[in-house]
């Protein structure tokens, strides 16, 4: 599952905060990003840098290939 499919699932959760909001917390938490950089990513107009990638990919439980596939 890509990064973008998470964070619209995240949207259809229901909890306390905006499911959108508390998900993208999450990356920021997790990456210690800023939440603008984490907008360009759950926008597709940037990707993170491989290091990013590779903590994400853990923190979901999948490979930086899955959540940030290349178009070719």
């Amino acid at each position: 599952m890509t990064l973008i499919e998470l964070y619209q699932n995240a949207k259809k959760q229901q909890k306390p905060v905006a499911p959108a909001t508390a998900f993208i917390l999450e990356v920021i938490e997790v990456t210690k990003k800023s939440e603008p950089a984490v907008r360009r990513w759950l926008s597709g107009a940037t990707e993170p840098d491989a290091l990013t990638q590779s903590v994400l990919a853990e923190h979901f439980g999948t490979t930086p290939e899955e959540l940030f596939p290349r178009v070719r």
